[in-house]
């Protein structure tokens, strides 16, 4: 009987073999035999067994990737609580941007994971639900409720939608800038974070237009189209 750290271990395995093929050689030229191959493995089935296919695999790893960005947006988060009972809103869309950033300058295999897979990742049609639903991740679920206080004038679902967007927006420039080999250090970075934040921060604000009002009038009253 395969015991429960070996099973692990060879989940792991697939993991690393996969990612390091699909940077090398692109998401659609990698084939599942590849995968077992580079993993080591001599049964054929086993990335079958893990991940139940291809696109499990690579949802696996799209969810590591994120995992990890979920444990440092929370580590800032709870730094920005620390520091004020009420963080300003760009404080919190500071926390939003700097976890990507910060893992982007200290990893080079995320920065590398980002920048080659993130891209194509997050402009698929592929599940992305655990990347960018804020319901589903803690640090997101608490940084709407935190942000919902300085927006209370906005519609809840249109904070929702603007919260979805801004989240995607993040990873999707995050993602450019590691793809071009930009720097995540020195002063031309530190402008691209701020700017960044500013960015995000004006995402939120603006207020909604008459078109916008209207229509979330119209959902709420059922004439949904």
């Amino acid at each position: 009987m395969t015991s429960s750290s070996g099973n692990d271990t060879t989940r792991g395995q697939l993991l690393a073999a996969a990612e390091k093929l699909f940077l090398q050689h692109g998401l659609d030229e990698v084939s599942t035999r590849a995968i077992v191959r580079e993993a080591g493995q001599k049964n054929q089935s086993a990335l079958q067994y893990h991940f139940g296919g291809r696109d499990g695999v690579i949802s696996a790893i799209l969810v590591r990737r994120m995992q990890q960005v979920e444990a440092r947006r929370k580590a800032l988060l709870d730094e920005a609580l620390e520091s004020s009972g009420k963080p300003s809103l760009r404080t919190l869309c500071a926390v939003l941007v700097r976890g990507p950033f910060l893992l982007c300058r200290e990893q080079k295999d995320f920065r590398e994971f980002l920048g080659q897979l993130g891209t194509k990742l997050l402009a698929s049609d592929r599940e992305m639900t655990f990347a960018l639903d804020f319901g589903k991740l803690p640090s997101l679920q608490a940084l709407r409720v935190l942000i919902r206080q300085h927006l209370a004038a906005l519609p809840p679902e249109l904070l929702a939608l603007r919260a979805e967007n801004t989240n995607h927006f993040v990873l999707q420039a995050i993602s450019r800038r590691a793809r071009v080999g930009g720097s995540f250090r020195g002063r031309r970075a530190e402008l691209f974070f701020n700017n960044l934040v500013d960015q995000v921060a004006a995402m939120l604000v603006t207020p909604a237009s008459p078109d916008t009002r209207e229509l979330l009038e119209l959902d709420v009253s059922g004439e949904k189209n």
